[in-house]
């Protein structure tokens, strides 16, 4: 099997790089489209009672243009808009998981929008008039939801009365020059609304990628060193605070440079990527793995105990001892060495508990390799 082209595999299959995650921007999985959902949302949750307030605002204000054009029908009008505002104020509250910010969402654009276009069917010639105004709301609207169904669920009901009214008040032309003029600008707000979604999706999976690389190491795709080193300093402070078991396991691949020198770099970084998914196939989903340097490696178990953690250790040393590299210099073996510390409480934070398990490593270098060694008690 030749070299690059598993190295090429496992890049795409960790997803190790910004551009792949960028060019997948087009076709995102299910589980980016679901976050990429779930952000929408957390957005439009966050501007609905800023926007919708001042949506509410200006549809009451836009009494004064009522006063201008029929002084007589203005009052009815006025408490027509005020009415339907306050109804619809209540998707400016955040109600929990009860009530979704879509419903919320729905709530404030049929009630504010429905208030636009019923006080104008009131006016003579209010329709036409307030055409530029109930359209151009469509905008604001795809510009805070880009997905289509959800988009035009939220303009059905608006676009149903405006037709009906218009189809009661409207002169047959008139009908006809407003709907056109409504389609249009329906259209409009669709195209603005796709690529609105693209660019924010685009950037979405940029920002994610960007936080994987930040969390992650390029070539082995495990965690890299600062974000391990974070976790453990997290799960070190709750299993103190709840005297609860910790272990940690220091790997390094034996005699790793003659690798390096007999098959060549390329062959070496395969081999990396190689121990970090057998090692990573052993573990529990509640364990996670890291990269450390260039060679060695870190594994934080929390809730484990030194010889739970021992079990898991030789798992891992087997696992290793199974792979099987086929270069064209010929095919890779290697051993892994392996030293586990269990936390105590002269393990005052992760960076002496790392020692102990990087002195154990030591020891197990120097006893011949290719072996597990417990790191010295320090207490009973």
């Amino acid at each position: 099997m030749p070299v690059e082209p598993t190295k090429d595999a496992d890049s795409r299959k960790h997803a190790g790089t910004l551009a792949a995650r960028l060019q997948a921007a087009g076709t995102p999985g299910d589980d980016e489209e679901r976050a990429f959902n779930v952000a929408l949302d957390g957005t439009l949750a966050a501007l609905l009672p800023q926007l919708g307030a001042v949506f509410g605002i200006a549809v009451v204000l836009f009494s004064v243009w009522d006063y201008w054009i029929a002084p007589g029908h203005a009052a009815a009008t006025t408490a027509l808009r005020l009415t339907l505002v306050l109804v619809g104020a209540l998707g400016y509250i955040d109600w929990g998981p009860r009530v979704s910010v879509a419903w919320r969402c729905g709530l404030v654009y049929v009630t504010h929008s429905g208030a636009m276009i019923l006080s104008s069917a009131l006016l003579p010639g209010g329709l036409v008039l307030a055409l530029p105004a109930i359209t151009g709301i469509m905008f604001p609207l795809a510009l805070l939801e880009p997905r289509l169904p959800r988009l035009f669920l939220l303009l059905l009901f608006p676009s149903a009365l405006f037709a009906a009214l218009g189809a009661a008040v409207l002169a047959p032309q008139a009908l006809a020059s407003s709907l056109l003029v409504y389609l249009a600008c329906l259209g409009l707000a669709a195209c603005t609304a796709v690529a609105q979604g693209r660019m924010r999706r685009a950037a979405f999976l940029a920002e994610r990628a960007l936080a994987y690389s930040a969390h992650h190491d390029s070539l082995s795709g495990v965690l890299a060193r600062g974000y391990l080193m974070e976790l453990a300093e997290h799960d070190l402070a709750l299993a103190k605070r709840y005297g609860r078991p910790l272990a940690v396991c220091m790997l390094d691949i034996d005699h790793f440079k003659r690798v390096n020198d007999h098959f060549g770099h390329p062959a070496g970084d395969a081999l990396i990527r190689e121990v970090s998914k057998a090692c990573s196939s052993e573990l529990r989903a509640s364990d996670y793995f890291g990269r450390v340097g260039g060679e060695e490696f870190v594994c934080v178990m929390p809730e484990t105990t030194e010889e739970e953690a021992r079990a898991c250790a030789e798992r891992m040393r087997l696992a290793v001892a199974a792979i099987r590299l086929a270069t064209p210099a010929g095919p890779v073996r290697c051993t892994i060495s392996i030293g586990i510390a269990a936390l105590e409480p002269a393990h005052v934070d992760f960076g002496v508990l790392l020692a102990a398990a990087d002195a154990a490593l030591y020891q197990a270098k120097e006893s011949g390799r290719d072996r597990v060694v417990l790191a010295e008690r320090t207490s009973s």
